[in-house]
């Protein structure tokens, strides 16, 4: 009877711990794929926001003489005559290579999935900067641009949002 006892402990025993054993490689498997998940949504994330931050870069690489016409038309000061013709000059020839330096931006691979969005706010902010320099021909009415300039915004906002990223203004980043 002792005997009997002893290898029925023995059993119990041995099945209590190979089904630890698979619990802990199930659980293990579990913790591995969770760590995965967590890192490719970070990458995502990282990734995103360095791209975000690259378009704000190459528009501010660009945009000085735009930004300074647009100051001075805010202020009121712009000048006149020759000096106004050439600042406009400087501001549409700006204005024109930052939309041809958007256009160059090329959307990482690993951003494939939101890749259609971001083409669309990238072709808004194109197209915005095509707006003002043929406005830089006429009346340098902006607010077409900057409402089409906005779209784009609240297009990169939304996708800022999936990422659960804070929402920004792409405009006041480069608007100085």
């Amino acid at each position: 009877m002792k005997k009997l006892l002893m290898i029925g402990f023995l059993a119990a025993l041995l099945l209590g711990a190979c089904s630890e054993e698979t619990a802990t490689e199930e659980t293990t498997e579990e913790q591995k794929e969770t760590e995965k998940t967590a890192q490719e949504t970070g990458n995502a994330k990282q990734e995103f926001m360095r791209f975000y931050m690259s378009v704000s870069k190459t528009i501010n690489a660009t945009d000085a003489d735009l930004n300074t016409f647009e100051i001075n038309q805010t202020e009121g000061t712009l000048p006149e005559g020759a000096d106004l013709q050439a600042m406009k000059d400087a501001a549409k020839a700006s204005a024109e290579k930052i939309a041809a330096a958007v256009e160059g931006i090329e959307i990482p691979e690993t951003l494939a999935d939101q890749k259609k969005d971001i083409e669309t706010a990238l072709g808004s902010i194109e197209e915005s900067y095509d707006m003002k320099a043929d406005e830089l021909t006429k009346e340098a009415d902006f607010e077409a641009a900057i409402a089409k300039f906005a779209e784009a915004d609240e297009k990169l906002n939304d996708l800022l949002k999936a990422q659960e990223l804070n929402p920004s203004s792409l405009y006041t980043e480069v608007a100085k």
